[in-house]
């Protein structure tokens, strides 16, 4: 017998919608994962313009003491379940730039990451295989990470 929260998280997980925040260069890898060769609407996903109607956050790039309020402000206005991915080594650690008086050393200890695709930029495939990660996530019904914790619950934005 199938509950009905798991018809949900099954239809979830079918077409999850994406808002990207952009602040760095790996966003270019993710348009090639977006275009004609890789084209990851086949496999379901969405970009939406605004987080009021978001599943996922993708972060890509550096986050800057600066960006980080409008990072946070930005994912709490998403509506639950919501779910980030983080790409790349500098939404990670802050990458080549982690030696930066401005820049956050350790993103995940303020809004954990539930799936990281590496590279310095990752490529589209991996993109899309840590996606398809994701997914089995969501049709699992697992929480996000960012809802079991993360500095951002304390933080004032």
């Amino acid at each position: 017998m199938i509950k009905v929260l798991d018809f949900f998280n099954y239809a979830r997980s079918k077409s999850p919608w994406i808002v990207h925040f952009c602040s760095g260069c790996c966003s270019l890898e993710m348009l090639a994962a977006m275009g004609p060769r890789f084209d990851w609407e086949r496999y379901g996903y969405i970009m939406t313009p605004t987080p009021r109607q978001a599943d996922i956050m993708f972060i890509t790039g550096l986050v800057s003491k600066k960006i980080l309020p409008a990072l946070l402000r930005t994912y709490a206005q998403m509506p639950e379940p919501r779910y980030v991915v983080a790409l790349g080594a500098c939404a990670y650690d802050g990458g080549p730039y982690n030696d930066s008086v401005s820049v956050i050393k350790n993103m995940t200890e303020v809004l954990p990451a539930d799936v990281f695709v590496a590279g310095c930029p990752p490529r589209p495939e991996a993109i899309i295989a840590g996606l398809e990660d994701l997914k089995e996530k969501i049709k699992r019904g697992e929480p996000s990470a960012s809802s079991q914790g993360g500095l951002w619950k304390q933080m004032k934005f």
